[in-house]
């Protein structure tokens, strides 16, 4: 059963943040410096089709895997990890934006690191992770998957495939599956990110996301 009203998709729940939390960011770094430069960790061109700016902003799309380059003048496409963004100087950019990305980064150690790359890179930055506490798995689409013991998950994505996963193919397979994911609390979000303010995104009275955002502009 899906606890989500059709009225609330991924695509609406995007579309919403992008309009409250991401476009004043924007705005405001553009009112003070005329243009902004926006590192986008883990993220693709099809993200940024909101409403921006007809132009000064640029956006750099660092994702582990390689991408093809983006058609857009705007987008430029960069190979690295999250983890250690070294190809990049302190404060290389104006915000920096991290959408469902740190609870696929690795374990707590793995996270630290991305957490502290986020925030040496740049003064704005804003970060969306699902709340381990919803009880819909967002990656599975099935109830309470995340909260099980690591042997039931596994029998659960080798018995058909699950939302965003495959059907396991192996217990190696399962494996990877099962510990690519590491979803947070509120109070793992907050020690990663201790000078940013710390919100949630409610579905039906119960906390869905979290968004840890930074924006001394405003």
């Amino acid at each position: 059963m899906n606890m989500i009203p059709r009225s609330f998709r991924r695509s609406q729940f995007r579309e919403e943040r992008f309009r409250t939390h991401v476009r004043p960011i924007i705005d405001a770094v553009m009112k003070k410096r005329g243009s902004c430069r926006i590192l986008d960790m883990g993220g693709d061109a099809d993200y940024w089709q909101f409403d921006l700016p007809d132009s000064g902003v640029e956006i750099w799309l660092l994702n582990i895997e390689a991408k093809e380059p983006s058609p857009d003048p705007r987008f430029h496409v960069v190979q690295g990890d999250a983890r250690d963004v070294a190809q990049f100087a302190d404060l290389n950019f104006d915000f920096v934006h991290s959408n469902s990305l740190i609870e696929h980064v690795g374990r707590w150690a793995d996270m630290k690191r991305v957490a502290a790359e986020i925030r040496r890179l740049a003064p704005n930055y804003y970060v969306q992770t699902p709340n381990f506490w919803f009880p819909l798995d967002p990656h599975s689409n099935a109830p309470i998957m995340h909260w099980l013991p690591q042997p039931l998950q596994r029998r659960l994505v080798s018995s058909k495939s699950r939302g965003f996963y495959a059907k396991a193919t192996s217990l190696d397979h399962a494996m990877q599956i099962v510990e690519g994911t590491s979803m947070l609390d509120r109070a793992q979000l907050a020690e990663l990110f201790p000078d940013a303010e710390i919100l949630t995104e409610n579905v039906l009275f119960l906390p869905k996301s979290l968004i840890a955002i930074r924006n001394p502009e405003l």
